[in-house]
């Protein structure tokens, strides 16, 4: 395994994405006990770095990060976030509040579903317009002096964003959707956070599954993909995408890995980047997304993925 500096942290440069075990209502799961499994074969396998957050399963992923990794707290690096809240557990009620008196309630609400003394990085989920970034950052700065927390990052903030948060205080992670079909924070977030040490955490670095391979033009997704949310996943430009992956196989084919791994692999190898976080559901699939890591493709088939996955 190889690890990369995160402020302070030093975390593996594959992550544990911890979206998929929290289960409904976004993802169906294999059932807590593979998933437990899974964070544990993470670990024996040198992941260090794990990501979750309250929103996924409302509480029930940190609830189980918590008591899969308990017996070895002081040699993982532990992430979950704050600032998306709920009225009822459905999609409907989510609602974005980073204000002090929400991340004072949500640091309390998180440790205890982890049942720890003190989380390594703590993360706004995603930007609060109604909240300044002031009020947050002196929150999250008040939360970390009295030890609660470790280092601060942001999830899903523009670069304008980040450097509103810098007047404040430090922050040492952005965690933004990064992989082959979502290469935006290109355009100005990547060499904004190089210049300010701030340490990218791409999520998202299989689009959700796409860039696995497993799927092609006809498939209609049954979760929450099927919303059209992202048009990664629906009508011409899901169709687009899926002709773009075929491609990616191809190469994948040449270099003796699977089309998963040569996305995983594209991404490790992005400036910036400290770790990506991939979702799992068992254990079978952590061996899986490893074997991205410690190798690199020919200059001809890198110099293809980068003509097929242009940045336009």
């Amino acid at each position: 395994m190889e690890y990369r500096k995160l402020g302070e942290l030093e975390v593996s440069v594959i992550g544990y994405g911890a979206w998929g075990i929290g289960g409904a209502p976004f993802w169906r799961t294999e059932g807590d006990k593979k998933s437990i499994d899974s964070i544990k074969k993470s670990f024996d396998l040198g992941i260090n770095f794990f990501d979750t957050a309250p929103v996924y399963g409302f509480g029930h992923s940190e609830e189980l990060i918590g008591k899969a990794l308990k017996s070895v707290r002081d040699k993982v690096v532990l992430a979950t976030k704050c600032g998306l809240r709920w009225d009822k557990e459905s999609l409907s009620s989510l609602r974005k509040d980073a204000s002090r008196k929400s991340i004072l309630e949500e640091i309390d609400l998180s440790l205890k579903r982890l049942d720890m003394d003190q989380i390594d990085l703590y993360q706004v989920h995603w930007p609060d317009v109604e909240t300044t970034q002031q009020e947050t950052m002196e929150t999250l700065l008040e939360i970390q002096e009295q030890g609660k927390i470790r280092c601060i990052g942001v999830s899903n903030y523009s670069a304008a964003q980040i450097k509103e948060c810098l007047k404040y205080g430090k922050i040492v992670s952005l965690q933004p959707e990064y992989s082959l079909l979502a290469r935006e924070i290109e355009k100005e977030t990547i060499s904004l956070c190089i210049e300010n040490g701030i340490g990218i955490i791409a999520y998202s670095p299989l689009s959700s599954g796409v860039l696995t391979g497993k799927y092609d033009k006809n498939t209609k997704f049954k979760d929450w993909r099927s919303k059209g949310i992202i048009g990664t996943f629906t009508g011409e430009g899901f169709v687009d995408n899926i002709s773009r992956v075929d491609q990616l196989k191809g190469i994948a084919r040449e270099e003796g890995k699977t089309c998963g791994q040569t996305a995983i692999n594209w991404v490790l190898r992005q400036p910036g980047l400290a770790t990506a976080i991939v979702g799992v559901k068992n254990s079978a699939q952590v061996e899986e997304n490893l074997k991205a890591v410690g190798w690199q493709p020919s200059i001809e088939n890198d110099k293809k993925i980068e003509e097929i996955f242009a940045l336009t």
